[in-house]
């Protein structure tokens, strides 16, 4: 079961991709997707696992993301996160921090800094105003929906 996080990223192009120790995503308007966590890239029955504590190379199979364009993005209730492209392929983030990497398994930034990152309780974490977006809009814990604290 997964809900929608709001994270306003569709129709966003992949103008370059960063490797090492994490992926990152330079999408439109400055937005910078780092993904420290393991995660896989899915194509049909294709599926290609990549590790960042181990390296991550921005060609070969995620190569197909440079220059595509966002077309659905996903917080699972865990806090994982799946992100989906033009290209068919889909991005999915595992929900827990691997041994040795940083608590969140993934951020979304801009330029004025974190918007939202995936927690590590289940959750995401809000942004510096209260909301998962940044944005006021959001409820009392920072979930879209407003719900209760968990």
């Amino acid at each position: 079961m997964e809900q929608a996080a709001g994270l306003g990223l569709d129709g966003c192009v992949v103008r370059s991709l960063g490797g090492g120790d994490r992926l990152v995503l330079h999408l439109d308007g400055g937005l910078l997707l780092t993904v420290r966590n393991d995660f896989r890239l899915l194509r049909g029955a294709k599926v290609d696992h990549f590790y960042p504590a181990l390296g991550v190379t921005a060609s070969g199979a995620l190569g197909v993301l440079a220059h595509a364009t966002v077309t659905g993005a996903t917080v699972t209730l865990a806090g994982g996160l799946r992100l989906s492209f033009d290209t068919g392929h889909i991005l999915a983030v595992a929900p827990d921090p691997a041994p040795g990497v940083p608590v969140h398994p993934w951020q979304l930034a801009s330029p004025a800094g974190p918007l939202f990152t995936g927690g590590p309780d289940g959750g995401p974490d809000a942004g510096p105003d209260g909301g998962p977006d940044g944005g006021p809009d959001s409820g009392q814990d920072g979930r879209p929906d407003g719900g209760p604290p968990a």
